[in-house]
C-alpha cells in the first residue's frame, strides 16, 4: 500500500511525545495494543492520552473527548493506525473525521486484519491528510507483542534474566514454574495451568489475548516452550 508522507519540522517531538505515552501502559491494556495519542493545533498542546488499563477507550478517543472542539482542524499524532472496524466501541477513525481534525500522522499501519490500511483509507476518503512510518520501528518495538499475537495467534515470550516473582510493569503476564505445576501470573489476576503441553499452553494464552509473557531464562519452560524472543534487559 502507498503511503503517504509529508514531515513537518515539529511532527518527530510530538511522535515522541505519544510513543513515550504507549511505552508507559505496555502490559496494563491487553487484549489491546500500547497505543499513545497527542492532538496539535498551530504547534500548540491540546491534548494527550494513552489507552486506558483493559484496553478501552482507546488513545485517540479520549484524547478527543479531552480535546473537544478545539480538535476541528488540529493535528493528529497517534503511534498506531486508528481502527474502522465495530467492537465494543464504534471505530476511531470515524470519531477523528468527526472530531474535524485536518491531518493525522501516524507511526505504523495495524497488521489486525479488521484494520490493516482501512482506517487510512477511511481518512483519507473524508480528505484529511495522513502522514504514516515516523518513527515506525521504534512503535513496533513498543507493541511488539501485539504485532506478534496478530500475526501468529500466540503471545511474545520475553526472558527475564532475574528471578521474577511477580509480573514485570511493561508485561502482561509472568509465566514460570511451581513444584510440578506451571503458573500464569496475569496482572490483578491468576490463571493456573497445570502440567498442560507447551502447545496448549501456547494456544490457552493466545486465546486469553495476551501479547507479552515473561519467563525467567533460569525456568526449565524457558527450554521446552517453542517461541523465544531476546531477553529483556
Amino acid at each position: 500500500m502507498a503511503m503517504h508522507r509529508t514531515q513537518r519540522s515539529s511532527d518527530l517531538l510530538w511522535m515522541r511525545r505519544a510513543l513515550h505515552l504507549a511505552a508507559g501502559v505496555r502490559g496494563h491494556v491487553w487484549p489491546n495494543p500500547p497505543v499513545g495519542c497527542v492532538i496539535v493545533k498551530n504547534d500548540g498542546f491540546l491534548a494527550e492520552a494513552a489507552t486506558h488499563p483493559g484496553g478501552r477507550p482507546h488513545a485517540e478517543r479520549k484524547a478527543l473527548e479531552l480535546a473537544g472542539s478545539e480538535a476541528n482542524g488540529a493535528t493528529l499524532y497517534v503511534t498506531l493506525e486508528p481502527c474502522c472496524h465495530w467492537g465494543k466501541t464504534p471505530p476511531c477513525a470515524d470519531a477523528i473525521v468527526e472530531a474535524g481534525v485536518s491531518r493525522v500522522v501516524c507511526a505504523i499501519q495495524d497488521p489486525d486484519p479488521r484494520v490493516n490500511g482501512g482506517g487510512f483509507a477511511r481518512l483519507r476518503r473524508a480528505g484529511l491528510e495522513v502522514s504514516v512510518g515516523l518513527c515506525a520501528d521504534t512503535a513496533e518495538q513498543i507493541m511488539s507483542g501485539f504485532f506478534h499475537r496478530i500475526r501468529t495467534g500466540l503471545p511474545e515470550l520475553v526472558g527475564v534474566s532475574q528471578k521474577a516473582t511477580e509480573v514485570p510493569e511493561d508485561m502482561d503476564a509472568l509465566l514460570a514454574t511451581s513444584g510440578k505445576e506451571t503458573e500464569l501470573k496475569i496482572r490483578s489476576s491468576k490463571k493456573d495451568c497445570l502440567a498442560q503441553p507447551a502447545h496448549q499452553l501456547m494456544r490457552l494464552m493466545g486465546e486469553l489475548g495476551l501479547t507479552s509473557i515473561a519467563i525467567p531464562q533460569d525456568d526449565p519452560l524457558w527450554q521446552t516452550l517453542p517461541i523465544k524472543q531476546t531477553a529483556w534487559s
